[in-house]
């Protein structure tokens, strides 16, 4: 992704996911092994995807469950299929978002819409998504990387610098609109993340005690 948005020659980035789904998100075995902490954050895919400064198409067939919900919301446009689904699913799992999820969603469907979506868990489907504004079209799938190759095909046929700087006023625009956000929730995401650490360690302390106390038996 790095190597593409930095070569001039590239005018647009299509992203897609494989094996019938765009994206399902955070492995929740590994979280149930490993844990959940935010601290000592790291790039990750999604802040690498909004960063771009070339036009990043996302192109969801499947899918786009709770990160991946993020990593949709971090494109700049999004074609769907008719089997695309979106579900924020953070409350359900038990994951503040910390990708941006709470401050594009509310910019892209509005506040309302957002919170229905966050608080419920519900899936919603391509035509309700268009209808929303959270898709800009519906096509099947088997169309679906050709419509994005000829969408990519009129980008590249425009000035190139004067497209980057078009697109750097939209960026702003909507790093405007969105930053105190996307921050806001990253602090809140860390501070929660500690905390669950926390408690999952105190558990676990309680636990072996109580296995010790049965040994010593």
């Amino acid at each position: 992704m790095i190597e593409a948005d930095d070569d001039p020659e590239i005018s647009v980035i299509l992203l897609a996911g494989a094996g019938g789904a765009f994206c399902a998100g955070v492995d929740l075995k590994e979280l149930a092994a490993t844990g959940f902490t935010g601290d000592d954050r790291t790039e990750n895919c999604i802040d690498r995807v909004a960063a771009c400064t070339t036009p990043v198409i996302g192109l969801v067939d499947g899918p786009a469950v709770t990160g991946g919900f993020e990593l949709a919301l971090a494109c700049d446009f999004l074609i769907a299929s008719p089997t695309a689904r979106f579900a924020d699913t953070h409350s359900r799992v038990g994951i503040v978002p910390g990708g941006g999820l709470t401050a594009r969603l509310a910019d892209t469907v509005g506040i309302r819409r957002a919170r229905q979506l966050s608080a419920t868990g519900q899936y919603i489907d391509a035509p309700t998504a268009l209808a929303w504004g959270l898709v800009n079209e519906v096509v099947e799938s088997a169309e679906l990387l050709t419509r994005g190759i000829q969408i990519a095909t009129t980008f590249a046929a425009a000035e190139s610098r004067t497209l980057r700087a078009v697109w750097s006023l939209y960026d702003g625009m909507s790093a405007d609109a969105i930053a105190d956000g996307v921050a806001r929730e990253r602090a809140t995401n860390a501070q929660w993340s500690a905390a669950m650490e926390a408690v999952a360690e105190a558990g676990a302390a309680v636990i072996e005690h109580g296995r010790a106390q049965n040994r010593e038996r």
